[in-house]
């Protein structure tokens, strides 16, 4: 499914007395007319186009009238021609490939505890405690800080 910006369409005011609102008319093809389909949209001179107007690959063409308090319509301006919506292919071949560059990642917090590190060691080295405390390294200050960097095995402790 694609995603397509919305819309907004606007008018001139009829300069008519009696006009209490509009009908949006449109229609998939290079014309539109009083047999397309639509939507009163009040007493308005601009709407963002709503959901029920499907806007679909193609040539979208858009007419609207004025309607007056006895419900009589006036002639249907248009727009000067289809609003053409194309949506883009979709990229295919998406693939993902490891490098031979590493990047380190410093996950230094002084201020969290031990068991925050956890999370960051491999499976294999969680199953035991005697695992996780030589994962786990101290800096100058002698707080939690660990280093590590990403190869096409998994995550590893730097020495």
């Amino acid at each position: 499914m694609a995603k397509i910006r919305k819309c907004k369409l606007s008018w001139e005011a009829s300069d008519s007395e009696n006009v209490i609102g509009y009908k949006l008319y449109w229609s998939k093809a290079a014309e539109v007319s009083y047999d397309s389909k639509y939507i009163k949209v009040g007493n308005v001179t601009e709407i963002a186009l709503p959901d029920d107007v499907t806007l679909s690959d193609g040539p979208v063409m858009f007419g609207v009238t004025a309607i007056d308090k006895d419900g009589n319509e006036s002639d249907m301006t248009t727009i000067p021609e289809p609003y053409q919506l194309l949506v883009p292919k979709a990229p295919v071949g998406l693939a993902l490939k490891p490098l031979d560059d590493y990047k380190l990642v410093d996950s230094t917090k002084p201020e969290s505890n031990q068991l925050d590190n956890a999370a960051d060691i491999s499976p294999e080295q969680n199953d035991n405690e005697e695992s996780l405390a030589q994962a786990i390294e101290t800096n100058d200050f002698g707080q939690p800080a660990r280093m590590k960097y990403y190869d096409d095995v998994g995550y590893r402790k730097t020495p």
